[in-house]
């Protein structure tokens, strides 16, 4: 066997492999020139490796969905009316999914807009895609349900920091600014107008700087009493330190498309309909518009007053509904009664 070792019909067939497997690593190689080669080069690149190990993350998913899309497509090709096509074709994903996927488009393709391969800087001027104008349908109140899906999905995954994050907005009402920064000693116990003690939450939040002091609900105490406190702030990211706001919302969208995909969650909610979610309770509880303002730390009685427009407006939809649903059963009464059944 030895005597083959260098004979012309081993070289020749080795030569076949190795020529194949070149064939298949340049079928599976974005071809220079392209979007795709450009996003190869973003990812190696000091800009991509300086990001947040999570932020890293959330841009190599939408790379590879960006890549899928459109990665044969020439930089030639690249133009102003290409990248608005583009963004009207993701559209459907929703405001936010279309827009995060511009961005990373957009550096990616930085360094071919400054050199000059693509000629002009396509994203100069384009608009980001708008959400609707309705708060109540861009950032939708979660429903209890979904709350404790993803609550039990993130103790699940060993996650306790973000079940308290997403706690702190349901039950706690918190924009996220205040979500990654109120520390633990905010929460202390005091003594009620009965002398008895209760546990009260007193920060003044990041956003309008509102002073916040009211009492903790139960339902909050009970979640953050069962999980562990690990970090100076009271939510936390698996690194035991204090939440980026940008990390936040990746890790809460991340849990949602899983809840999403199993049916579990609207694929549609955001970290802020949490707050949505507290500020209809309390309409829906009959809060006044004072009462809204102090839970929710409001400077102005304007979204305190939409809240309980839109409790009201849900409470009378349902007493018409209830009024349907009498007449209907009146009527099939009559309707048995006349036929002698």
């Amino acid at each position: 066997m030895g005597s083959l070792d260098g004979s012309p019909e081993l070289k020749a067939e080795v030569d076949a492999i190795l020529a194949r497997l070149a064939r298949a690593q340049a079928a599976q190689t974005p071809r220079p020139g392209t979007i795709g080669g450009a996003i190869r080069r973003y990812r190696k690149s000091a800009d991509f490796i300086r990001l947040a190990r999570s932020t890293q993350k959330e841009y190599e998913r939408l790379l590879s969905e960006i890549e899928a899309d459109v990665g044969e497509v020439r930089l030639a090709d690249v133009d102003d009316g290409w990248i608005a096509d583009l963004r009207d074709l993701w559209a459907p994903r929703g405001h936010k999914a279309t827009n995060d996927r511009v961005q990373v488009l957009k550096n990616a393709l930085a360094p071919a807009i400054k050199d000059k391969r693509i000629k002009t800087d396509p994203f100069a001027g384009l608009e980001k895609l708008a959400p609707r104008h309705a708060a109540a349908e861009a950032n939708p109140a979660w429903t209890d349900e979904e709350v404790g899906e993803f609550i039990a999905l993130a103790l699940k995954r060993k996650m306790p920091g973000l079940a308290r994050a997403v706690a702190l907005g349901r039950w706690g009402g918190f924009r996220r600014g205040t979500i990654c920064n109120i520390p633990l000693n905010a929460r202390f116990v005091a003594q009620n107008d009965l002398g008895l003690p209760e546990r009260r939450l007193f920060w003044t939040t990041e956003k309008r700087k509102v002073l916040c002091d009211k009492r903790e609900d139960r339902r909050l105490t009970a979640l953050l009493e069962s999980t562990p406190a690990k970090a100076p702030t009271i939510a936390y990211n698996q690194r035991g330190e204090r939440w980026k706001e940008r990390s936040l919302n990746q890790a809460v969208e991340r849990l949602l498309a899983t809840l999403a995909q199993s049916g579990l969650a609207r694929p549609c909610l955001t970290l802020h309909g949490l707050r949505h979610a507290r500020g209809l309770e309390l309409a829906y509880a009959g809060a006044s518009d004072a009462e809204i303002m102090a839970q929710l730390e409001h400077a102005t009685e304007r979204a305190a007053k939409i809240y309980r427009r839109q409790a009201q407006r849900r409470r009378m939809a349902d007493s018409g509904q209830d009024r349907i649903d009498k007449a209907v059963t009146l009527k099939a009464g009559l309707a048995r009664r006349s036929n002698g059944t």
